[in-house]
């Protein structure tokens, strides 16, 4: 993904706007830390602010996530969803029918991956 301008990412950060959130991340120089446009900290000067695509990039260059907004787990990164996209998965499996036939059950649905296969010694 390509980054915004550094303007366009400023205002997100000063408006603290969600639809921004896991699509940018600021670095502060003189704290060393990145944070997610969403942060609820005090909003950096503009000329110590480093803007990135990724919190993988940022933390490559230096920086540590913030404590607060926890920015490697921003929400686009499916392990942030936790156990409910696991359960969102098992949903959508079920509704494809994973359930059906003689030798579906929920032993079975464990064991699915997520190309529909069925693990069977999982």
């Amino acid at each position: 993904m390509e980054l915004l301008d550094h303007g366009t990412c400023y205002r997100a950060l000063q408006s603290r706007d969600a639809r921004f959130d896991g699509h940018v991340f600021v670095a502060c120089t003189s704290t060393g830390i990145y944070c997610r446009p969403i942060c609820p900290a005090r909003t950096p000067k503009f000329e110590n602010c480093r803007f990135f695509a990724s919190a993988a990039a940022a933390q490559e260059a230096g920086f540590r996530p913030c404590l607060r907004c926890r920015p490697e787990i921003a929400p686009d990164l499916a392990f942030w969803r936790g156990t409910a996209n696991t359960v969102s998965r098992a949903l959508a499996l079920i509704a494809d029918g994973a359930l059906d036939g003689e030798h579906a059950d929920v032993e079975a649905l464990a064991g699915v991956r997520s190309d529909h296969r069925i693990v069977v010694g999982v």
